[in-house]
């Protein structure tokens, strides 16, 4: 896919940034096992960090998650710039067929500017992933408080504010902004959304763009809406939206998420703001230093991940912002951090390739007791290597010297492991790799596709890895990594005659056939 309108690239020094710094921020995400997919740094509106893990890359299409609110909040802004809509027009004006006659007058209160805030009369998310329209969810679901008032991040005020500009508008609201505003700033043609049950663009989670093509966005609103010198977004607008509209302290523990909230924006230390989105789909920008930094990933496993990307920034790349603009060329710094980047991929599982229990559970069947999971059997089979042969090397690159402190021991050493099971869907095999990915299809086919409710009737994308973390445990991370991102961890532990396992998943509406306890003989 060919890029449209690429942006400006240059050095880390000669935007005021160590490349030192970066190799800093980069290695320590590592540290963090944070899976990432990418990161970007621009300033000045010149991309000065670029980085991917594979198998991601510059053309990747990467499920942005709650970052694509800010994108309908634009949509919102763009027209209520246009003279079609006002803050203080109520919602359910623009659903005359679907407003009960005995509607809470809380709900009927309910305004355009109380969605932007996340500040709705409910508590909780009024639809569920089986609800045929989600909209009419809004208006039927008991309220709890007086809108307007209390922050309670809710994504029922997205899908609201979105079929809205369906209704006002005729079209989607991706579609609706193609020419006002992702067409002139060079988003991807290719950009896209999920689907609701309902048939509208789910711009509550499911915007999927490039990370080039999230940068571009956040270098509009970074720059008040201005495109060179077209005024894309009404500046009072996005000024609005990306300033403390509201107070969050209670809502979240998190404290980088307590700086207030605009319209489907977060505020941040420093003056800043973020587009933010599950699984550390972030966008933070600090007008005052002129900086944007754009991740992706799939860190939902990790309940710090947002905690620690911030921290981070504040204490490796931060302090360079505010001392100054320039810094001088470091040739052998640059080259050492693209040969960092280079090296990127996707984290692999941190253990042995051998066990003495391999041998004795190669090939063997379990059956298994029953269990929430329905998994009848299980099977590993072990691809092996002879002790010393050349095979994967660990990302710490330490299997090498593992081998050599193992020269005398007769143990084999496993390249690539299968699971072989069956559970209530069918007969599947999982594989994974020691010390690398290994690529294929999730062995289900009826998660869901570009509408949320309709299988799509293949398997997600997955990358799966595995390590020996104890003789008798061996531990396994499969991250699925299609329009839909997720991670599923496995932990078998065996005896000569026996496998007890533990399955968890951090993935919305998938995989929850996988999570549990089960035990075989």
């Amino acid at each position: 896919m060919a890029e449209n309108m690429p942006l400006p690239t240059t050095s880390p020094e000669s935007i005021g940034i160590p490349s030192e710094a970066v190799s800093r921020f980069l290695q320590k995400l590592h540290e963090a096992d944070l899976c990432m997919h990418s990161v970007l740094m621009l300033r000045h509106g010149k991309l000065a960090v670029e980085a991917y893990w594979k198998p991601f890359d510059q053309a990747s299409m990467h499920r942005m998650y709650s970052t694509s609110k800010s994108f309908v909040s634009i949509a919102i802004g763009i027209l209520i710039g246009e003279g079609k809509l006002r803050l203080d027009d109520r919602a359910a004006s623009f659903f005359p067929e679907k407003v009960p006659a005995d509607l809470h007058p809380w709900i009927l209160q309910t305004t355009i500017r109380d969605l932007l805030m996340m500040a709705t009369p409910h508590d909780v998310n009024t639809y569920g992933e089986n609800d045929p329209d989600w909209v009419d969810t809004f208006f039927r679901t008991p309220p709890s408080h007086l809108p307007g008032k209390i922050f309670s991040y809710n994504t029922s005020a997205t899908v609201m504010l979105l079929v809205i500009v369906r209704q006002i508008t005729g079209v989607e609201f991706l579609e609706y902004l193609r020419p006002r505003l992702l067409e002139p700033i060079g988003i991807s043609e290719d950009i896209w959304c999920i689907e609701t049950p309902c048939g509208h663009e789910w711009g509550g989670s499911g915007v999927i763009c490039t990370s080039r093509d999230l940068m571009k966005f956040a270098l509009v609103c970074l720059n008040r809406g201005r495109f060179g010198d077209t005024q894309l977004i009404p500046e009072d607008y996005i000024t609005a939206a990306t300033s403390r509209q509201i107070d969050n302290n209670v809502e979240n523990s998190d404290v980088e998420s307590q700086f207030g909230y605009g319209y489907q924006f977060w505020c941040t230390r420093h003056n800043g703001f973020a587009c933010r989105g599950m699984g550390s789909q972030f966008a933070i920008c600090l007008p005052e230093q002129d900086f944007i930094l754009v991740t992706t990933a799939d860190t939902q496993a990790v309940s710090t991940d947002a905690a620690q990307i911030y921290r981070l920034l504040w204490s490796e790349i931060y302090p360079h912002l505010v001392k100054g603009d320039v810094l001088p060329e470091n040739p052998d710094g640059q080259e050492m951090l693209q040969r960092q980047i280079d090296g990127l991929s996707l984290l692999t599982v941190q253990g042995e390739s051998t066990t003495p229990l391999m041998n004795d559970i190669n090939g063997k069947t379990f059956i298994m007791s029953e269990n929430k999971m329905g998994i009848s059997s299980m099977q590993f089979l072990f691809d092996q290597n002879p002790q010393g042969a050349s095979g994967p090397e660990s990302n710490d690159g330490s299997m090498q010297a593992k081998r050599e402190r193992k020269s005398d021991n007769p143990l084999l050493q496993a390249s690539q492991g299968h699971l072989h099971y069956e559970n209530k869907t069918g007969r599947h095999t999982l594989h994974f790799g020691f010390g690398h990915q290994v690529k294929q299809e999730f062995p289900e086919v009826h998660y869901y596709g570009k509408r949320i409710g309709i299988p799509l009737g293949k398997g997600y994308e997955c990358h799966a890895s595995a390590g020996w973390v104890l003789d008798n445990s061996l531990l396994v991370i499969c991250y699925l990594t299609d329009d839909y991102f997720g991670t599923l961890k496995m932990n078998f532990v065996f005896d000569r005659n026996s496998v007890t396992v533990l399955m968890r998943k951090s993935a919305e509406w998938f995989l929850d056939d996988y999570v549990g306890f089960a035990s075989g003989e």
